[in-house]
């Protein structure tokens, strides 16, 4: 976490003073952090069904994947989750209490673990005391695994480095073959059991074959060949481990009778085998008898599958299996591919089971995705009791798949909420729960507090099945005073609510229409509404999953906006957020007025948010790239930001939505032009008159300000105009009402109130 000094300043302004910054009342709080771009975790409270979330902000969970590990170097096992759909590294620190579920997120943590791709596993291979990392390979096209040696740094925090490994052309883990060396093969989507099968006290590598249906046993001699447990030198010692085949037709496998044989032949598996899409592996002991059982699940199905083990540490041999595991409880019932973990939950010295999905994608469970099975027994001889299927995510704000959240003054009272909308819940048979979501804040100025008032706003879930991924933008599309909405969607379309509310008033919308001005921009519409060419007419600015952003003038009136089905630019400012190799970009672009001068922050599918420049009068031209990591803050994949003064300490927060379906707050050092609560005072370099006025509005500002554009402002901080600036303003398409106007300058900002009858 980045240093933070915090400074109160009191500005008192007199009639000569040149300060040409807003005249201020009372005190003006800010941080300032030793990293120009320094971002900073905060946790605004939400409040959902009456319950205060302990972790509302933490960002969702969708496919995670566990393993303990000591990050602080306390001696306390603590706990990381390596998100599949997210791609993300999440950190727990153990707070330690016996018989007490008691971990804290602590993201300061997850930038000392690498990146990864499909799937992690932490295992202290070389006997030191801390945990090293067996990953899927990060390298394109190449399956296999990749190892990194942990140790702890200056600060006590574990960190890793890449093992550097022989046998062939790629820094992955090989083994000898009868024509040279191969890769040892992990697929992306299985999850492998990473395990001392033989007793010997060295990591063993169990995963399935490259075709499918049978478990491959790869040994690990380094005990056998004299290097202890330092090295990682595997054989292929068993083709079918177990003897056993999984089909993936049905949720029992073939036994064999046999335990010298395969329960099929290899001519038999290598003609079936094709069927079979994934599974994972867990070992476990299950009856003290030094010999490893499997838990085994398939891409196919919602269960667990126990299969005994008849043999020995060296020559395993499946006799049994309990195909609703755990019997003796509520057995895993995990739409679909569920993977298991066995560690210590709730720190009473017995490993627990927790179940998880494995899928890469949203068409499985979004929301119980975490199934917690507490150890009534030992070690030895567990014995698994069902707890909950929300572990984690049941403090968490967790909207399925997807979060895309906008500010916005849904009820007029000064207090900017947040609106969150996502792209779905799981619904089993392939349907779909879409929703937006309306979090009122109901905190003060200084300290917002948000509490769930609807969650189907526009009652939008009704389209579900037709479309979904609803992502929701504000403004005065109708020039009446209040702040209409466009709704983007999965298939590149647009709905639009009309507000009835008149200004000032709780927002009050139509039924939403489908196919705004018949505006298609392919797949996943990201919608903001700006004046962008400043002609005082509100524009479209759209990302796209193709990660270009496409520019919709408008060509109307300020009360009958116009806009031509084609965009005026498809290829806004030449950006492209897709990252290297990548053939999808999922464009999220919000442009911000920052110090005077309009910059666009554009999220990415990677996880990044892109910082251009160059903006004002070069529409048509290439943006400067600023920041290609703005931040260098990973929350996930698919990100949505959005930025709004909550606190009113004259600086930016930063909230974003990802595809694990959370929202992730942060204090950034950008300026906010306005807080969240307008401060009325006069400045004898503004001039308004007359004043009030009914039609027209004369501006006048010394030259020496240099005056580049305008904004009008209600009472409750809610933006009503923004334009180049000109000297003479028509107030027509304003309701009758007191307003604040603001003259942005090159040497600052000025503000007076002014009257409309």
């Amino acid at each position: 976490m980045p240093n933070v000094f915090n400074f109160n300043f009191n500005f008192m302004l007199s009639r000569n003073n040149r300060l040409d910054i807003l005249m201020l009342q009372g005190f003006l709080f800010f941080s300032l952090y030793l990293n120009a771009q320094s971002l900073q975790y905060i946790y605004p409270e939400f409040i959902q069904n009456g319950k205060v979330l302990k972790e509302g902000t933490f960002g969702g969970l969708s496919a995670p994947q566990f393993s303990e590990v000591d990050i602080n170097n306390d001696g306390i096992r603590d706990l990381y989750i390596y998100d599949k759909i997210g791609k993300l590294s999440l950190t727990y620190i153990n707070g330690g209490t016996p018989n007490v579920v008691d971990y804290s997120y602590v993201p300061e943590y997850q930038s000392n673990f690498p990146s990864f791709s499909a799937w992690v596993i932490l295992k202290d291979y070389n006997g030191d005391g801390v945990e090293d990392v067996f990953a899927y390979s990060s390298i394109p096209g190449i399956p296999g695994i990749e190892v990194y040696k942990g140790y702890y740094n200056d600060e006590n925090q574990i960190s890793f480095i890449q093992n550097e490994l022989s046998g062939g052309q790629f820094n992955i883990l090989y083994y000898p073959g009868s024509s040279g060396n191969n890769n040892l093969y992990v697929s992306s989507v299985d999850y492998p059991a990473i395990d001392d099968i033989d007793g010997d006290g060295d990591l063993d590598i169990l995963t399935f074959n490259i075709a499918g249906g049978i478990v491959e046993y790869y040994q690990n001699q380094s005990v056998e060949r004299g290097f202890g447990r330092d090295s990682l030198l595997y054989v292929l010692a068993d083709r079918c481990w177990g003897n056993f085949f999984e089909s993936g037709i049905s949720k029992e496998v073939d036994l064999s009778n046999n335990p010298e044989e395969c329960a099929l032949n290899f001519q038999s598996i290598e003609a079936r085998s094709n069927i079979h899409a994934g599974s994972t592996l867990l070992t476990i002991d299950m009856d003290n008898d030094g010999d490893k059982e499997v838990i085994l699940g398939d891409i196919s199905f919602s269960n667990l599958n126990l299969l005994i083990n008849g043999g020995s540490p060296e020559d395993a041999f499946m006799v049994d299996q309990f195909i609703n595991f755990p019997a003796n409880s509520l057995p895993v019932d995990l739409p679909l591919f569920p993977a298991a973990f066995f560690l210590d939950v709730n720190n009473d010295g017995h490993k627990d089971l927790v179940t998880s999905p494995n899928l890469g994608n949203d068409i499985g469970e979004t929301y119980n995705v975490v199934w917690y099975y507490e150890n009534r027994e030992t070690n030895e001889n567990p014995s698994f009791e069902y707890i909950q299927k929300d572990l984690f995510v049941e403090d968490m704000l967790d909207f399925g798949t997807g979060a895309n959240p906008v500010f916005v003054d849904w009820n007029q009272d000064g207090l900017m909420d947040l609106v969150i909308s996502n792209k779905s819940f799981f619904v089993p048979g392939g349907m779909r729960n879409a929703r937006v979501y309306l979090f009122q804040n109901v905190g003060t100025p200084n300290i917002p507090k948000y509490e769930l008032k609807d969650d189907n706003l526009w009652k939008l879930n009704q389209y579900s099945q037709n479309a979904w991924r609803f992502i929701p933008a504000f403004g005065d599309l109708d020039g009446d005073g209040d702040l209409d909405a466009l709704i983007g969607e999965e298939f590149g379309k647009l709905f639009y609510a009309e507000n009835i509310a008149g200004p000032g008033n709780p927002m009050e919308f139509v039924a939403p229409e489908y196919a705004y001005h018949l505006i298609d921009v392919g797949q996943i519409s990201r919608p903001q509404i700006i004046d962008l060419n400043q002609d005082g007419l509100l524009d479209l600015v759209l990302g796209e999953r193709n990660g270009n952003i496409n520019y919709f003038e408008n060509t109307g009136t300020v009360n009958t906006p116009v806009f031509s089905p084609e965009p005026t630019n498809n290829f806004l400012g030449k950006v492209d957020t897709r990252g290297m190799s990548q053939v999808t970009g999922y464009s999220a672009p919000i442009f911000l007025e920052i110090d005077g001068n309009i910059q666009l922050f554009a999220g990415n599918e990677e996880g990044k948010i892109l910082r251009y420049t160059d903006i004002e009068d070069n529409l048509d031209g290439t943006f400067t790239l600023l920041d290609d990591d703005y931040g260098a803050i990973r929350t996930g994949r698919e990100v949505h930001p959005a930025f709004y003064d909550i606190d009113n300490d004259g600086f930016l927060e930063m909230v974003i939505g990802n595809i694990r379906g959370g929202i992730c707050f942060f204090k950034t050092d950008l300026k906010s032009e306005i807080t969240g609560a307008i401060t009325i005072s006069s400045n004898l370099q503004l001039q308004l008159y007359p004043n009030p006025s009914a039609n027209l509005l004369v501006v006048d500002v010394n030259n020496a300000f240099t005056p580049k554009k305008i904004k009008i402002y209600n009472l409750a901080g809610q933006l009503m105009d923004d334009r180049r600036y000109a000297r003479e303003i028509d107030l027509r398409n304003l309701a009758q009402g007191i307003y604040v106007l603001e003259v942005v300058t090159q040497r600052g900002v000025l503000r007076k109130k002014f009257l409309k009858y």
